[in-house]
């Protein structure tokens, strides 16, 4: 086995303890929060998302892709995402990978986006792949997503970025017009 499937395959069981400690309202500290608002049961009808981008912190606040529409960025991208965030946010980008159901927080539906041109949303976009679930609110929130930032170069969060931004955030409608 090669050093990046046995390291997914510990992100990924980092993720599943990671959800099943949260769901429960264990936490770090010795204290509790009250349990998410939904169950298991909940998962295949719900989606998480999101309404608005936060301020990321000033560490990430100028971070910007200067070139979403980069076709090698692209196919990178696509086959970091395959074995890096399918697992949980599936194959069509909706949050319902595999180990979704698992999780005690669902993860985020990334077709639901309001990334609408580059530079809209870059710095919080990166801000989340690098520090995953760790970054506040979402780790009171439960979330459970690994921080890619020690996994991943920079370039890698970028390409997977690329690809999410093609794929999901329709993108690629727009970049296929022409439009940037």
């Amino acid at each position: 086995m090669n050093v990046r499937c046995i390291l997914s395959i510990w992100l990924c069981l980092t993720a599943l303890v990671q959800g099943h400690a949260i769901a429960g309202g264990e936490h770090a500290g010795g204290h509790e929060h009250e349990k998410p608002a939904h169950t298991h049961a909940d998962m295949e009808t719900m989606h998480h998302t999101h309404d608005r981008w936060l301020n990321p912190p000033p560490e990430y606040a100028n971070s910007v892709n200067h070139d979403w529409a980069d076709v090698n960025a692209i196919t990178r991208g696509k086959t970091l995402y395959e074995s890096h965030c399918a697992v949980c946010h599936g194959t069509d980008g909706q949050g319902a990978g595999p180990l979704a159901r698992s999780l005690g927080h669902p993860p985020a539906d990334l077709t639901n986006n309001f990334h609408t041109s580059p530079g809209n949303g870059d710095a919080y976009l990166f801000w989340r792949v690098s520090e995953g679930g760790l970054a506040e609110p979402f780790r009171s929130q439960g979330s459970a997503m690994p921080a890619f930032k020690d996994v991943l170069t920079e370039q890698q969060r970028w390409d997977v970025l690329t690809y999410v931004h093609m794929f999901f955030h329709h993108g690629l409608a727009r970049w296929q017009k022409g439009e940037q």
